[in-house]
Formats: C-alpha cells, structure tokens, sequence
C-alpha cells in the first residue's frame, strides 16, 4: 500500500508546474517501464504491483522500489487502463545550446500543442537520428504523460530546446532553413542543403509569419490530384519529412 504522501506526490506530477519545480516525471506502463529499466537511463522510484514484482523479482528488494495495489494504481496511473507499473525518473539536464550547430539535421516545431503528436515526433526524431528539436515557447511540454506515454523511451534520447525559435534560428546560420508548408515546392523534387534545419507548423495555424520570414526554401508534401483531404497530420508529415532528408543523405 501507498502512503497518501505517495500518491499525492504522484499525482501532482501530472501537473507541469510541479515537473518543473521537482524536475521530475513520471512513465507509466509495462512496455515503456521495460525499454527504460533496459536502457542506460537512471530512474529515482519504482511503483509496481505484486503481479509485476513477481515477473521481475529482482526489483523487489530495492530500497526505491515499492509495492502497490490495484486501487493505489487507479488513483496515481494517467492511463484508462491502468497498467502495472510506473517510474519516477529526472528530467534531462539542459545543454548547451552550442552543441546543436554541429549536427547536419535539426527539426524545429512552432507551437505543435497536442501532446500524442509531440511524442510520435521525439519517437520519430529518435528513429531519424535527429539529437535536437527546437520548440517555441508555446509548444507542448515534453513531460505531459501523454507526451511522455507517445514518445516511449525516446524522451531521454532526444534533446528539446524551449524558447525564441526566431532566436534560435537566427544563431544557427550554419544550416538552411525549410519549411514545410502547402505553398512549397515538392519535397521529393527538393536537394536539401548538407546542414539542414526543417520547421514543422502547429497543428491549426502551420507555420507563423515571423519564422516564415527566416526560411530559405518551402517544401510541400504533394496529394495525389484526386485526394479530398487538404493537410497532414503533423507527426505523419514529420516522418515523411526526415524519411526523404535521410534518404538524401545516404543513409538509406
């Protein structure tokens, strides 16, 4: 059984004012807890019922390791159907920003808001090899479980960086900077440049004038001529978007 302590702890960490002031979050769920216990990452505590522990004995003896009932589970657990198990880990340390400049491939999102798209574009990012991913200040947090629950083990593979995204691409001008917008030309008629930034609009107002104002190329994604369906969602246009860069790049 949990404390009330516990819970509560748990439960204020589906608030973003509380992940940012503790620095922590929350995964929840057999498959995601499992890709992280693999993985190199540090976790800080382990909530998991019996049925759990009894599949992974070697967690039960941890002194962060604590057991919880079914009904303990439905009140901390973000999920419908509450799933077994859930990890509290830090949230990644903020680097400096210098180190973007050096990667060919940077993805940017101007004020992408739905959370489950967020986290298919850090699992994408991920896939595509992409280390950073620049958000404006109004973008999605990272964090947000169902963010967090999208992404998969990713979130602690992909580095966002939060703030002026005008800002941020001014002082990348290393790169060329497209835009994917329906008033651009076809993407598989396009050369990307060797160092390549590639912004991707918010889910109901695309791209805004001001960054459009710092882009050197648009890029389209084009429909057949008898498709009725006049955009893409942003996570799928993402992973059509990288797919070409990287097949540009050699790497397919």
């Amino acid at each position: 059984m949990l404390s009330k302590n516990q819970i509560k702890k748990l439960r204020s960490l589906q608030r973003k004012k509380e992940r940012k002031n503790t620095g922590l979050y929350v995964v929840e769920g057999k498959k995601i807890v499992n890709e992280v216990l693999n993985s190199s990452t540090d976790w800080i505590e382990l909530y998991a019922t019996l049925a759990w522990f009894q599949k992974h004995p070697k967690y039960i003896a941890l002194d962060n390791s604590f057991e919880m009932s079914e009904k303990d589970l439905a009140q901390v657990s973000t999920l419908k159907t509450p799933n077994e198990v859930l990890l509290v880990l830090k949230q990644k340390d903020e680097i400096d920003f210098a180190e973007v400049g050096s990667d060919k491939i940077i993805l940017a999102l101007d004020g992408v808001k739905d959370p489950g798209n967020m986290g298919t574009i850090i699992r994408l990012a991920d896939w595509f090899g992409v280390k950073h991913v620049l958000c404006t200040s109004d973008s999605v947090d990272q964090y947000n479980p169902k963010t967090v629950q999208s992404a998969m083990g990713s979130i602690n593979k992909v580095q966002l960086h939060y703030g002026n995204l005008v800002q941020m691409l001014s002082d990348l001008n290393s790169h060329q900077i497209y835009a994917c917008d329906l008033d651009g030309e076809s993407i598989y008629k396009t050369q990307f440049a060797d160092k390549t930034i590639l912004i991707m609009g918010s889910e109901s107002h695309g791209i805004s004038d001001d960054i459009l104002d710092l882009v050197n190329s648009k890029v389209t994604i084009p429909s057949v001529s008898n498709s009725e369906i006049d955009s893409l969602n942003v996570a799928s246009a993402t992973a059509i978007s990288l797919s070409v860069f990287r097949s540009q790049s050699g790497l397919f």
